[in-house]
């Protein structure tokens, strides 16, 4: 899949979307508690000039961090600066996705002592309906059963673009009641090869999802539109190029350097670039 690249230049947001750490799967992660993205934070403001010489120190001997910024290319660091902040990229590739889709179903029919399984409907988009085929059978986990698809009702697909789905709910211990609703999950294959990025390449704010893209010997912020995520990996159906190489470790140390420059002025170690 090709897309076109969407290089952002527009002004940062001041707070990401969520704490990194609340995003289902594993996606947008940049730390496993909100106290690594506070870590995080304060090694941008190092990086960006707001008590770098004291982190430094306490990191031991490193060679001097320089960054300047480009407000068209991005971030410039020096090897140095990158080693100690431990920046890496990987290219991005193309994959099929299995993503999780998780339904909401209204019980029409509860179970019986002779039949344990209960019968529920749900309305789902009929994209979703092509892959979640009868037969197919949803994931158990500690709060969804497992259910299976029966049929489909298409009867309203073409005014709505949505399809009825009857499922069967195994419900042996009939906890579950007319007019209730249940909640499953069902994993979603990708029939083709999308374009993908690693769940860690990704930031969420305020204004957008976003990666950064090597850009030469810069890194620049590039808006993204994303898809379905398996909780590895997330498709990408614009902003990127297959090729293209995204930082996947310190993404949000980079955030924070840029914030700083954009919005908090310029700091001793930050170098504004000519444009």
């Amino acid at each position: 899949m090709r897309n076109k690249r969407n290089f952002m230049t527009a002004p940062l947001a001041t707070s990401p979307r969520h704490c990194p750490d609340e995003e289902a799967g594993g996606a947008q992660k940049f730390g496993t508690r909100c106290v690594a993205w506070a870590a995080s934070l304060a090694l941008g403001c190092a990086l960006a000039g707001c008590g770098r010489e004291q982190i430094v120190a306490d990191a031991g001997p490193v060679a001097e961090t320089n960054v300047s910024y480009n407000v068209k290319r991005g971030l410039l660091l020096s090897p140095a600066t990158s080693r100690f902040i431990g920046l890496e990229t990987v290219e991005v590739s193309e994959r099929p996705i299995r993503a999780m889709r998780e339904i909401t179903a209204r019980i029409f029919r509860a179970a019986t002592t002779n039949a344990p399984r209960a019968l529920a409907s749900a309305v789902v988009p009929a994209a979703d309906a092509a892959l979640l085929r009868p037969g197919v059978t949803s994931i158990a986990t500690p709060s969804s059963p497992v259910a299976e698809v029966v049929r489909f009702d298409r009867s309203g697909e073409a005014q709505t673009g949505m399809v009825e789905a009857i499922l069967q709910v195994d419900d042996p211990a009939r906890t579950l009641n007319e007019g209730g609703f249940v909640n499953v999950k069902f994993a979603i294959g990708s029939t083709n090869a999308v374009t993908v990025v690693p769940n860690t390449a990704l930031f969420r704010t305020t204004t957008g999802d976003f990666v950064y893209l090597e850009n030469g010997a810069h890194f620049a912020r590039a808006i993204v539109t994303v898809g379905r995520s398996d909780g590895e990996f997330t498709e990408i159906t614009d902003g990127l190029l297959t090729g293209d190489k995204v930082v996947v470790k310190s993404v949000m140390t980079l955030w924070m350097t840029e914030l700083h420059n954009v919005n908090g002025g310029d700091a001793c170690c930050i170098k504004q670039e000519k444009k």
